[in-house]
């Protein structure tokens, strides 16, 4: 537990303590203080923290207009019915399918190309974070907080959610014991590809502010639980849009609903030109409900690393039911092929260790195999390593390259799945003895009941793999291989012609002969 009070939860409860009263909104988004009857029981259950955000929003409203957001004129921000969501966007009037719902300039949005364009780009130069667009967008999320008044965002980021609050979850806010979990309820490892990847961007800007500051902001104007909240948020709040992610107010008040089809997408904004993220409604809205989209086709572990929770597998949902992945690696271990192995995958540009999906509907990737196949070549096929079939042996690895390296590949993914489940039920074991501890939080209940559901939509993709791989093993003498397929290519696979034989001089037979 840090005991220290980080210097942004400083600034962000002065920010808060400033907030004017109620302004009176510009007419184009409407005005959240309006009456909805449709929202009284929502409003019911908000908690005092909703209440702190919800007075914030009339000033977000208001600066949404003033900063160009169009065609909101029937939507709002409010209290929300989904349990635990707090704020969201809410209609003021009747909404017909295939409405645009809002559109946010894309040069209000945080983005790569906003950080490239702030003071921060100097710094950070060709830096390329291990978590990729998301650090330098908290970054500049940070440098905009540190600004204060004087920032441009000011008011938005006033309105972001600090953890815990209106249901605002990450696994980045998990204490050790939970991330624990979380390690073996996966097989993705979210320590490596997150938690560590945050924690060792932050050391390489840390770094790089204390060589030289910009605008006042230093190495110990924030402090590594400021940097994982800002990563949260532009993980969790961001959408994917032309090549990168766009972190776009009032939009990212919108909140995930069951079915949705309604990605954000770039557009015009009219004859002015530009370009803007903009949403369009996929169903229609009566007045006083809650506005819903689409986060995209994901996976569990996809939702909890981008959104902070897994979606109930809800037939219909955008959760990718039944899917996670595999990782292999060419490793030198035990592997005396290795340095040839290293060299063919070296020439083509290719990396020695690979993600692949697999899904519960037993499908297997063929790029897996093809992967497979080269990782376990060895023995009597090593030959395809020599000097003379480097350029070809990536595309032979495409089909099956003998009987005992097939077999050997269907045994690699039977062990990886097994470990994987085997993981799965060491997790149900720290889960119960994380949750029977005296004192233990609705919080740390909740998260655990998420990772069930992360292990349970695994499991089923595991399992099918597996039975794959088992079925593929028993017929692995059904099928062609290297061998045969290169007699055939080379015309000599078929029965012999008389001319073709020979007596035991080395000579044809004269019986053959035409004289």
């Amino acid at each position: 537990m840090r005991s220290c009070i980080s210097p942004l939860i400083v600034l962000f409860a002065t920010l808060l303590c400033n907030v004017d009263s109620f302004l009176v909104p510009a007419p184009t988004i409407a005005s959240a203080c309006s009456s909805q009857p449709a929202m009284a029981a929502a409003a019911s259950t908000s908690s005092t923290e909703t209440q702190d955000r919800a007075a914030v929003v009339p000033q977000l409203l208001e600066w949404c207009n003033k900063n160009g957001i169009k065609d909101a004129s029937k939507i709002t921000i409010g209290p929300v019915s989904q349990a635990g969501m707090g704020l969201g966007l809410v209609a003021t009037a009747p909404i017909k399918q295939g409405e645009t719902l809002a559109t946010v300039p894309l040069n209000l949005c945080f983005s790569m190309d906003s950080v490239r364009a702030s003071p921060l780009g100097k710094v950070i130069g060709e830096f390329e974070p291990a978590l990729g667009d998301a650090s330098l967008i908290a970054l500049q999320l940070l440098y905009e907080a540190h600004m204060g008044p004087k920032s441009k965002y000011a008011v938005y980021i006033k309105s972001l959610p600090r953890p815990g609050q209106d249901g605002f979850d990450h696994p980045l806010f998990w204490s050790t014991a939970e991330q624990g979990v979380l390690a073996k309820s996966s097989t993705r490892n979210l320590g490596e590809t997150l938690i560590d990847a945050v924690a060792e961007d932050y050391g390489w800007i840390q770094s790089a502010l204390a060589r030289g500051g910009i605008s006042g902001l230093q190495a110990d104007s924030f402090d590594l639980s400021d940097f994982e909240w800002a990563v949260a948020v532009v993980l969790s709040r961001s959408f994917f849009a032309e090549n990168g992610l766009r972190l776009a107010p009032l939009l990212d008040m919108a909140n995930r609903g069951e079915g949705c089809t309604n990605e954000p997408q770039i557009g015009g904004l009219g004859i002015f030109g530009g370009k803007g993220l903009k949403v369009i409604a996929d169903r229609d809205t009566d007045k006083g409900q809650e506005i819903v989209i689409s986060y995209g086709p994901k996976s569990g572990i996809e939702f909890l690393e981008d959104h902070g929770f897994v979606p109930p597998p809800l037939e219909g949902n955008a959760l990718v039911g039944g899917m996670c992945s595999l990782t292999f690696k060419i490793s030198p271990e035990g592997d005396r092929f290795y340095d040839d192995k290293e060299d063919v995958m070296g020439t083509l540009g290719l990396p020695m260790a690979f993600s692949f999906d697999v899904r519960s509907d037993g499908d297997v990737d063929p790029e897996m195999l093809q992967f497979l196949r080269f990782l376990k070549l060895g023995g009597k096929d090593a030959f395809l390593l020599e000097a003379v079939f480097r350029n070809e042996v990536w595309r032979f690895m495409e089909l099956p390259v003998s009987e005992a390296n097939e077999q050997a590949v269907d045994e690699v993914i039977i062990d990886a799945c097994t470990q994987a489940l085997a993981n799965f039920a060491e997790a149900e074991v720290l889960t119960d003895e994380l949750i029977q501890k005296e004192g233990v939080s609705p919080l740390t209940i909740a998260r655990m009941e998420a990772l069930a559901r992360l292990r349970e939509s695994e499991k089923g993709a595991l399992v099918a793999t597996q039975a794959w791989a088992n079925r593929d093993l028993m017929t692995s003498d059904l099928k062609v291989y290297y061998q045969e397929r290169r007699l055939e290519e080379l015309q000599l696979s078929g029965p012999l012609t008389d001319d073709e034989y020979v007596d035991g001089s080395g000579g044809r037979r004269t019986s053959n002969l035409d004289w």
